[in-house]
């Protein structure tokens, strides 16, 4: 009995074998799964203007740099959310997580402005750096 069950195992494998192919993988996303901002490169009209100039629109870019936005501790809206998740899933519940993915949706879009001003300033430094400016 187990050597025409084994034999009979040994028959359908080699029947379906043919039929069987292996299996491709995916292909792997080239992509970048996070954020990467585009490195600024200085055009000849920002390498053309002076010391004082590229000094003056450093300055102007600073207050750009900073955020404005409270910190998720410190914003009592997203206190008042995780209160009422925390609380009562119903309704208000879910409009509660809804805020609190748009809070973290302007968070995100807050911190990329920043980035792209710091680098901005970073490539006006640069240009200066290599102008030699005031020394």
């Amino acid at each position: 009995m187990k050597l025409t069950t084994t034999l009979s195992a040994l028959i359908l494998a080699f029947c379906i074998a043919p039929s069987i192919q292996a299996l491709t993988i995916p292909s792997v996303p080239t992509e970048p799964i996070y954020f990467e901002p585009p490195v600024v490169e200085a055009t000849d009209d920002i390498r053309l203007k002076s010391c004082v100039q590229l000094d003056n629109d450093i300055r102007y870019l600073h207050p750009y740099s900073y955020t404005y936005k409270d910190k998720f501790t410190e914003d009592k809206y997203n206190a008042a959310a995780v209160a009422s998740v925390t609380l009562d899933y119903s309704l208000n519940g879910i409009l509660s997580v809804a805020y609190l993915g748009y809070s973290a949706l302007v968070e995100d879009k807050e911190q990329r402005r920043m980035l792209q001003v710091e680098q901005q300033i970073a490539m006006l430094q640069q240009v200066k750096a290599e102008k030699h400016c005031f020394e």
